[in-house]
């Protein structure tokens, strides 16, 4: 997981992580709109543990994504396939948090708003089979 701190076109700070994962829930939150539908999702993602970390402990972010977003179908197909992902959460604070708090000195689960700004599939290379000694056992290949 990377992290760092960037600054918008008003000058606030906000928050940037980015990382790989799974997608392990996408559910409605907010304000139904017409028709009876959400207007935001929440996607929960297991991240996977930063380097040199155990890999017990469980890492989740809970961005919001609107329903009407590409993100938000991504997000979908992410969970309903169970495909690693690349991610990338942005964290802005709430309105009524002073401007000049730098973003560190906020508790980001009540201070800001997350936001799914990115999410993509992680493509994993077809694995090779070049340059295997004629003696190895190979029988597994034909299980994949």
């Amino acid at each position: 997981m990377q992290t760092w701190v960037d600054t918008d076109a008003q000058g606030r700070q906000y928050l940037v992580r980015t990382g790989t994962g799974v997608v392990t829930a996408v559910v409605p939150v907010g304000i139904v709109g017409p028709d009876d539908d959400h207007a935001s999702y929440r996607v929960e993602i297991y991240c996977d543990a930063p380097h040199g970390r155990p890999g017990a402990i469980r890492y989740s972010v809970h961005p919001i994504v609107p329903a009407v977003s590409a993100l938000n179908r991504l997000a979908l197909e992410a969970l309903d396939q169970v495909w690693p992902v690349v991610w990338t959460v942005e964290w802005h604070r709430h309105d009524w948090i002073p401007e000049d708090l730098p973003v560190g000195a906020l508790n980001l689960v009540t201070d800001a708003k997350s936001i799914l700004t990115g999410l993509d599939r992680v493509v994993l290379p077809d694995p090779v089979f070049e340059d295997v000694p004629e003696f190895a056992d190979l029988s597994w290949r034909d299980q994949l």
